[in-house]
């Protein structure tokens, strides 16, 4: 597959100001390649089982280096086929995502050994969210709903008994196992489920409510951090309760030289820094806009950190960059 290369994306750009921001269509053309071609790229591949006697196990999603990267490309482009009509991209969906595949999936996720997961709640999060997007395609399997239930209430019974602020020195989590980002993704998921609405409203309500200030506050991310906590817990907050109390992402991050596996994390806090102000863009306002475009063109201009190296960065921020988005026009 050939992709479209930054000197031609930046040329179908010229003119603008960095007011104006990028072109988004074209963005979006490149990012869809980039996950397309990730999702086919099925070397190097770490399991959802790290640890090595479940690696032999099937799996739909064995592409884009890891599973949850591979799983949220299929997010990504399930929603580009819908909202864009591509007939061509949903048939490719519809090829892969078969209905024996995906209860085995549903099976990987909750027989997993609790104690030693690495990467949850965030793989059984984004596996709501791609549940609750396949749901809206007519393709989609009759089973999905039970097994979006099942998920739905798993993820709620975790959230429900885990520690928040999380344990340890680190107390806010930025990385796989946050508590935070886990109900953001439910909350975006959209239970139907009645009692599945009460137990998320409790949470909010007990858990993240009596931390509002705190996280608000956080200046740094830390570690193995990949999202901005701030930044989720604003999203929280207005895809909670719709009101958008105040957020400033600062001024574009300044961008490493180069990155490599163990270094790019960094990289996904500096895009979702950018996602309130997507959000905010998407419900019409003008300031946040601009700033978001400012912070995209930013970042977009350095394409080796996003259309890079395949291993430390191009099986993953493509996703990242297009949750932003998805924010900007308002979650379609």
């Amino acid at each position: 597959m050939q992709l479209l290369t930054l000197p031609l994306l930046l040329a179908m750009t010229s003119g603008q100001t960095p007011s104006q921001g990028p072109d988004v269509v074209e963005v979006r053309s490149r990012l869809v390649e980039l996950m397309r071609a990730g999702i086919e790229t099925s070397e190097p591949n770490h399991s959802l089982y790290p640890w090595g006697e479940e690696t032999e196990q099937e799996s739909l999603f064995t592409g884009s280096y890891d599973w949850h990267s591979c799983l949220i490309a299929h997010w990504c482009l399930l929603v580009h086929a819908r909202t864009t009509g591509d007939e061509e991209l949903e048939s490719w969906l519809t090829a892969r995502l078969t209905e024996e595949g995906l209860a085995n999936e549903v099976t990987l996720l909750l027989e997993r050994d609790p104690a030693r997961l690495r990467t949850a709640p965030y793989d059984e999060a984004w596996f709501l969210m791609f549940l609750s997007e396949l749901e809206e395609h007519p393709s989609s399997p009759a089973a999905i709903g039970g097994w979006r239930r099942e998920i739905e209430s798993h993820l709620l019974r975790r959230l429900e008994e885990s520690p928040f602020p999380e344990r340890g020195e680190r107390g806010y989590r930025g990385d796989y196992s946050s508590w935070l980002m886990a109900l953001l993704l439910v909350t975006w998921s959209e239970p139907t489920d009645e009692d599945a609405k009460g137990r998320l409203h409790s949470l909010y309500e007990t858990k993240l409510a009596p931390c509002r200030e705190e996280l608000a506050a956080q200046t740094s991310a830390r570690g193995y951090d990949f999202l901005w906590l701030p930044a989720v817990f604003a999203l929280v907050e207005r895809s909670s309760t719709g009101e958008a109390p105040a957020y400033d992402p600062g001024s574009p991050q300044p961008l490493p030289d180069t990155v490599t596996v163990p270094t790019v994390h960094p990289l996904g806090v500096v895009i979702s820094r950018t996602w309130p102000d997507a959000f905010d863009a998407g419900r019409g306002s003008a300031e946040a806009k601009a700033r978001y475009q400012e912070h995209l063109t930013h970042f977009l201009a350095r394409e080796d950190l996003w259309a890079g190296d395949f291993d430390a960065c191009s099986h993953w921020l493509p996703q990242y960059l297009w949750i932003g988005l998805w924010l900007a026009e308002g979650r379609p």
